[in-house]
């Protein structure tokens, strides 16, 4: 304890070379209660810290949940107003959630959408974002990438979600994701951008689904 030890140094310091028993043992009672309450304060505010990234974490996936994604999503926007970056955003709903979930049950559900969390999270650089905004919903920005590189970063990460699964009983259990990507740049807004790569995701799949249908009938 750093502050406490400076505090006995100046105390010490101060008392008299003939000062009593009685004076050191209430000198040494006060380092301790100055001790504990330092050591207290430390415990205190670890706690907050705790607190305070819990409600900005997701508890099954790790990832920034809804509420963190947006406030480290204002801050990547704030950044592009100031400094006119671009960069893209990036919708992800996994198909197949609700039938993994009914035919085999949550446990499985919950393995493969910690799959998912890691499979984004590999496939983003240290400074993007990605957050689990919800049931089998993901989100991610790709931080200062213009249109073209960050369409093949989305391409990138489709092909890695493609190979996500789980092993049950010594089966595995795929689920398709579908991805929408919006750019973003000085003018834009967090939950403006979210619902437009939401449509865009939406776009895709049901273009993936007609095209699914299409081939089962020929």
């Amino acid at each position: 304890m750093a502050k406490v030890g400076a505090i006995a140094h100046l105390l010490q310091h101060d008392l008299p070379e003939d000062g009593t028993e009685r004076q050191q043992t209430m000198l040494e009672r006060a380092l301790v209660y100055a001790a504990e309450t330092e050591q207290r304060m430390a415990d205190q505010t670890d706690r907050i810290a705790q607190l305070e990234n819990l409600s900005f974490h997701d508890p099954l996936t790790g990832l920034l949940n809804r509420r963190g994604f947006l406030n480290h999503m204002a801050k990547v926007l704030a950044r592009a107003r100031r400094y006119g970056e671009v960069g893209l955003v990036v919708y992800c709903d996994l198909d197949d959630f609700k039938r993994v979930n009914d035919k085999y049950g949550h446990a499985v559900g919950d393995e493969l959408l910690r799959n998912t969390a890691k499979t984004l999270n590999s496939g983003v650089h240290e400074i993007d974002l990605v957050g689990r905004l919800g049931g089998d919903e993901f989100a991610a920005v790709l931080v200062d990438a213009n249109w073209k590189d960050g369409s093949k970063r989305v391409s990138t990460l489709q092909w890695m979600l493609e190979e996500i699964g789980v092993t049950h009983h010594g089966q595995k259990i795929t689920a398709h994701a579908s991805l929408g990507a919006e750019p973003y740049g000085a003018h834009d807004n967090a939950l403006d951008l979210i619902r437009r790569a939401d449509m865009a995701m939406y776009y895709n799949k049901r273009r993936r689904h007609i095209g699914l249908m299409q081939s089962a009938a020929e």
